[in-house]
């Protein structure tokens, strides 16, 4: 099999402390297919010379922020990982699911499982759901909710008295500032985008019956090579390669060193291509013995990691989801959807400065967060004018979607990913007849920021997954 073939490749993230500054990704996540770009542009210059000739040279430009798509097959455990990033942060919890709520339920005070005389604080309260910080007793699916100060009642339905089922949860719009060190590996190198944004959802929906999602990303710099900018001689010790950025690598990684013409060449010592970082400073790499003395023009790149992975079955669309549709959340009732498409778009803007003089700072300076939108659209067979009724009148709807997995553990209780529209138009569609065929329709949609609830996208993901 040739060492070119792409199932050897792999995807790892991992959240960054600092804003741009590289950690080693070691969460490892499969997926589809990618599209990041990094360009390394100039601007010719052409000044006037007294020659009829182009007196022209290229000059270094800025490095548009690296951007791309990466597509994936939504997966109850890593997807997490994602939206950690797009709706800025999760807020975890152990999850309980309710029914025939009385009252209003808040984030102050301790709520009592009345049976199991369990008690717990709610983190973050949905409609159908509450996400409490750690239980002191055991809660029980017979138990009922009763919240003193405030209250409120309700009927617990399920929950994993363990603790190990887990709620993620959090509303749109918001700010987000998360950054991801993010690589991809190769058969024999691999190449780091730093200072990474996951901001959008695009296209979320089902591609044979799987449950997919295209996420966009941008990125504040990017790691492919290093060149090596002076001799080092080979030996034992503490060696100094010097080479033109370190930007994106880490102490402890491991590396490569490349020559045109002979390829990868031994590093740490005989046989041995790969070598480790001891420390490194801006444009310097310090590593320990050296087999082969550098050259300048070499390169050092990244070795590729061996991925590991913790993940369970995909959400699946036919048998493993539900559309509902309502006036209000309060009304939702499912709708025989044969298709259905989400984008959630947090809109980013790249700002470049003259911030120094290494390669490092062609790279953006800044990626700020802008606007919010968020839209989509359903498809079923016509039945009647109800869903031109509202466009036409301009009625605002709610709509969920709803995907649920295989059973977490033996606890009873299953991977779940909701997502919730408080309030969406339909937007202009058109039905149309052809020869021996039913009539469907599509119907778009656009999201907008409900009054009442506060938010304009509510997503909810139930794993045994702590915190991301």
């Amino acid at each position: 099999m040739s060492d070119t073939y792409s199932r050897v490749g792999y995807l790892a993230i991992k959240k960054e402390t600092t804003e741009n500054t590289a950690v080693t990704p070691n969460v490892f996540i499969p997926f589809n297919d990618e599209s990041a770009a990094v360009e390394y542009g100039y601007t010719p210059a052409i000044p006037v010379s007294g020659s009829r000739a182009l007196n022209r040279r290229a000059v270094k430009k800025r490095i548009t922020a690296p951007a791309g798509t990466i597509n994936v097959n939504v997966e109850p455990k890593t997807f997490g990982y994602f939206l950690e990033a797009i709706l800025g942060d999760l807020i975890s919890g152990n999850y309980v699911k309710i029914s025939n709520v009385v009252g209003t339920f808040n984030t102050t005070n301790v709520v009592t499982f009345v049976g199991s005389a369990a008690t717990a604080t709610p983190v973050f309260i949905g409609d159908d759901f509450i996400i409490f910080g750690a239980f002191t007793g055991t809660p029980a699916n017979t138990d009922t909710l009763s919240q003193a100060v405030s209250g409120a009642t309700a009927d617990v339905d399920e929950v994993d008295g363990a603790g190990t089922v887990k709620g993620h949860a959090a509303k749109l719009p918001a700010n987000f500032s998360n950054t991801f060190t993010m690589e991809f590996g190769y058969s024999d190198r691999a190449h780091r985008l730093v200072g990474v944004k996951f901001h959008s959802i695009d296209a979320f929906g089902q591609s044979d019956d799987i449950i997919t999602a295209g996420i966009q990303f941008m990125a504040r710099s990017a790691f492919r090579q290093a060149r090596v900018t002076a001799i080092t001689t080979s030996g034992a010790g503490a060696k100094t390669i010097t080479v033109d950025t370190t930007q994106g690598l880490v102490a402890s990684d491991s590396i490569k060193l490349y020559r045109d013409g002979s390829g990868f060449l031994d590093f740490e010592a005989a046989s041995d291509a790969i070598h480790t970082i001891t420390s490194l400073t801006a444009n310097t790499i310090v590593v320990t013995n050296l087999q082969t003395s550098t050259a300048i023009g070499d390169l050092i790149v990244l070795a590729p990691q061996t991925p590991t992975y913790t993940i369970d079955s995909e959400f699946s669309w036919v048998g493993g989801s539900q559309v509902s549709l309502g006036n209000t959340k309060a009304s939702f009732a499912t709708e025989n959807v044969e298709d259905f498409t989400i984008s959630i778009l947090n809109e980013l803007e790249e700002r470049h400065a003259a911030s120094g003089t290494n390669l490092s700072n062609r790279f953006p300076t800044a990626l700020l967060q802008k606007g919010l939108t968020a839209n989509g659209s359903f498809a079923l067979y016509n039945q009647d004018e109800g869903f031109i009724r509202h466009l036409r009148l301009t009625t605002a709807q709610a709509a969920k979607l709803q995907c649920t997995g295989g059973q977490i553990g033996a606890t009873g209780i299953y991977y779940q990913l909701q997502i919730i529209f408080p309030e969406v138009q339909f937007d202009p569609y058109q039905l149309s007849l052809s020869q021996d065929d039913l009539v469907n329709e599509e119907i778009p949609f656009s999201a907008f920021c409900n009054t009442t609830a506060a938010y304009s996208v509510q997503i909810l993901l139930v794993n045994n997954v702590t915190v991301y």
